[in-house]
């Protein structure tokens, strides 16, 4: 058997002891276990990462047997109960981490290092309990640093062919290196990184190879472009080869697709389906939806603005389904009318128009008053006006300004069309826009998003189209209009810009985050799971932590640079790929976990075998050797020492509150024996089909109420759902439920629709209303149904300005 057999079959052992345990969902299983599901039964979701890594769990599920029922809904339920193939689905990222320890000893060899260094790195990356955590569970960071540490094997394997240049050995570790850069990509944007690593090291050997007089410059092109092929071509098809799979797989609309655009939404199994009128006239009954945003429609209803500086008349806001206090009549100006002797007249770009509300016939409506949330002297409140007998005023007026057509739909840029025109509403009194601010209003407006009227304010929030128009008096069939579906490549490019949305808002103080200064010298884990007498938190092997730091703060001290040119060059370029893995995430305001550093540790472990070897390759070899076996004995010490957090091993009070060799390690002692969070458990009760029922009951639900009338959905939202009492997590439990309630309002936050909330907008203002009497309507029973629903959801608020011409993360 060779030394890689028997790595490998430690490996094995180390990864998948006990993948069983817990038989529970654990911290983000919540997410992941059911988006395998949701690509099991086709059903579109959203989530803020590509698709690659939640793809391969949904095939691990399949081929163990899980049929996509069990909505892993909340951190504690019971798969056993359940029955669900948990351990199948487990084994996959388990099978992921096996390879990374084989793959540390290729690079390392392929690097020109010895066998010893080589197994000690080795052994160093399967004995590092954070990554064997990471590993054990249906969570996405087992395939990254899986593709992230092929890539570099890969391309350590190229840099031994350098002397057969495209020989079919070169061009095979090339190309292996690019589709490992691009299925890496394809699981998290943190894959992303590895462009800068690698791209560093070719823009390095290019540059020697211009000084190579051997090399023509016809020579030097072809490698240039062959490395362009590999390193960015290759990437670039693997990343959309796997968005085209989960778009064919997805094919059936869902609760997340609210989020996304009208034309986005018709391409998919029972999606949006809008024909309406293409033409709008005056007296034309239409309903306006904001453009660049899925807030929703612009609303009104019987309720009155009840803010101190408001004008008490009735609230006009955006809600983000479509209901019949969405629709509004078209009229002419104040005081204006307009001759129809030929027939209806269409409405064009210019033209000064009010906006009636069917429903209550108030008139769309703007003054000097201040908006709800905001005092700024450049923004003022929109609100419905009007009395039985009033003809109303000149605040009532908007003008028309069409910023395009479509150019396949003649005279789209200059007459108003359903879905075809996109415009602004201007109020001539007061140089306003009407504009979606984004900001979700208090209670007493039903947590609906403000739409207020704002000067100097830019086109992306005050852009509006017609999404439904009618006009009740037409004799005869009139033209149609209907959105046209994105094709692939345009919902891929949506889909992106959404995830980069959400990445920039993912923003919190969840107890467990942690910021890049911590994590290279463990400051804390996170907490994953809590049991009866045993528990789950994230926690690295201090030694390994605390040696590749060393390692990395050694090798860019300038007195060892450069000693020796085999270290200079390997741990050089692992240091440079460190630092790409580790530096970016100091410019990000995102909330962030100690997870995050996992490929960059991967890295930084390779560096410290290279150091040890450095700082050994001079001792005899008994010394030499007994060096490396000392360094692999503290490893495995603290290896058995935390194995207990790693597996959800059986332990103490007193021999956990031991292990916390530094005090900001958080872990929760009470749940181990003797602990207050601790009891002998009761013995499971036996699986029944009715507990199955029960878990699939709440995604039965929300499929009913996606296809329900929107005027009658209740809100699909995320419910903490507590496991039984025999299956109680305690405070860790609570902690990790609260990370998953928090990571569901999230994609909330991105999806405000799919709960009847949208983004707001922001408008301009307008001079003093005539005084009218705030007459305060009476409460509806939907406006309260509508409350209830909305203020359970966070709101996503987006950074106007910044984003006008933001392409996301």
């Amino acid at each position: 058997m060779s030394s890689a057999d028997g790595l490998t079959l430690v490996a094995v052992v180390v990864r998948c002891y006990g993948l069983s345990i817990p038989n529970q969902v654990v911290f983000d299983e919540v997410h992941f276990g059911k988006f395998a599901g949701k690509y099991i039964n086709g059903t579109y979701f959203y989530d803020l990462h590509p698709p690659l890594a939640k793809m391969m769990f949904a095939a691990a599920g399949r081929l163990a047997g899980y049929d996509g029922v069990f909505d892993f809904k909340a951190i504690g339920l019971d798969y056993a109960a359940a029955g669900v193939p948990y351990v199948g689905m487990r084994l996959m990222p388990a099978l992921l981490g096996v390879v990374t320890v084989p793959a540390a000893y290729v690079t390392v060899r392929a690097c020109g290092y010895r066998l010893d260094t080589a197994l000690l790195a080795a052994l160093l990356v399967c004995f590092e309990n954070g990554l064997i955590t990471q590993s054990r569970l249906i969570l996405l960071d087992s395939p990254l640093v899986f593709f992230t540490a092929l890539s570099l094997t890969t391309w350590a394997m190229f840099w031994t062919k350098q002397r057969e240049p495209f020989s079919g050995g070169w061009w095979l570790w090339l190309i292996l290196t690019g589709v490992n850069m691009g299925c890496a990509a394809s699981c998290k944007w943190v894959g992303l990184f590895l462009f800068p690593a690698i791209g560093l090291s070719t823009i390095g050997d290019l540059w020697d190879k211009i000084a190579d007089r051997s090399i023509s410059p016809t020579k030097w092109f072809s490698h240039f472009f062959a490395r362009a092929i590999g390193l960015l071509a290759v990437p670039f098809a693997v990343y959309m080869f796997w968005f085209q799979i989960h778009f064919a797989t997805l094919s059936k609309t869902g609760d997340a697709t609210s989020m996304m655009t009208p034309e986005f939404q018709v391409t998919l199994k029972g999606g949006l389906d809008v024909t309406t009128d293409r033409d709008v006239f005056y007296g034309s009954e239409i309903r306006i939806r904001h453009s660049n945003t899925r807030s929703g429609y612009l609303h009104s209803h019987t309720h009155v603005w009840k803010h101190e500086k408001g004008s008490g008349q009735q609230q006009v806001t955006i809600y983000g389904h479509a209901d019949q206090n969405n629709i509004w009549i078209v009229d002419p100006a104040y005081n204006t009318t307009v001759d129809t002797t030929d027939g209806p007249q269409r409405v064009k770009s210019g033209d000064t128009i009010r906006l009636r509300h069917k429903v209550t016939g108030k008139f769309l409506h703007s003054h000097s008053k201040k908006p709800a949330l905001t005092s700024e002297d450049h923004k003022f409140e929109v609100s419905g006006y009007g009395f039985p007998g009033f003809a109303g005023d000149s605040n009532d007026n908007f003008r028309v300004d069409i910023l395009a057509g479509d150019k396949s739909e003649e005279g789209s840029d200059k007459y108003v069309q359903s879905i075809h025109s996109r415009f602004r509403l201007i109020h001539p009194g007061m140089a306003c826009a009407l504009y979606n601010s984004r900001n979700k209003l208090p209670e007493w407006a039903f947590g609906q998003i403000e739409v207020n009227c704002m000067r100097n304010c830019l086109p992306r929030m005050s852009t509006w189209h017609v999404e439904y128009a009618h006009y009740p008096n037409a004799t005869g069939a009139v033209p149609q209009a209907k959105y046209r579906p994105l094709s692939v490549w345009g919902k891929i490019w949506e889909y992106n810009k959404q995830m980069a949305e959400s990445n920039e808002s993912l923003t919190g103080d969840h107890p467990f985050a942690a910021r890049p200064q911590h994590w290279p010298w463990l400051r804390r884990g996170t907490a994953y799971w809590g049991g009866r007498g045993n528990f789950i938190y994230q926690l690295g092997n201090p030694f390994i932590w605390w040696g590749s730091l060393g390692s990395i703060v050694l090798f860019l001290a300038p007195t060892l640079a450069g000693q020796r040119a085999k270290y200079f060059a390997a741990a050089g370029f692992f240091t440079v790929a460190w630092m790409c893995h580790y530096i970016p995430f100091f410019l990000m305001g995102r909330e962030l976990f100690i997870h995050h550093y996992f490929p960059a540790l991967w890295m930084a472990i390779l560096v410290l075998a290279f150091t040890i070897d450095l700082f050994s390759a001079g001792l005899p070899k008994i010394a030499r050797w007994s060096v490396y076996v000392a360094v692999f004995a503290a490893v495995l010490y603290a290896f058995e020492t935390y194995s207990y957090i790693t597996y959800a091993r059986v332990w103490d009070k007193e021999k956990c509150l031991k292990t916390k060799w530094l005090s900001t390690w958080d872990f929760d002692c009470e749940h181990a024996i003797g602990g207050v969070r601790a009891t002998d458990p009761p013995p499971a009760p036996p699986p029944s089909t009715e507990k199955a029922a029960d878990a699939a009951a709440p995604e039965a639900e929300a499929e009913k109420i996606a296809e329900a009338p929107a005027a009658d959905k209740e809100p699909v939202v995320a419910q903490e759902q507590k496991p039984a009492e025999e299956t109680n997590t305690g405070a860790l439990g609570n902690i990790g439920e609260a990370f998953a309630i928090q990571a569901e309002q999230i994609i909330e936050k991105a999806n405000p629709d799919a709960v009847h909330v949208q983004p707001e907008f922001v408008s301009e203002a307008v001079p003093e209303d005539i005084a009218a009497p705030a007459a305060a309507a009476a409460d509806d029973d939907d406006e309260h149904k509508e409350a209830s629903e909305l203020n359970s959801i966070a709101n996503f608020v987006e950074n106007e300005e910044k984003q006008e011409a933001h392409v996301e993360l």
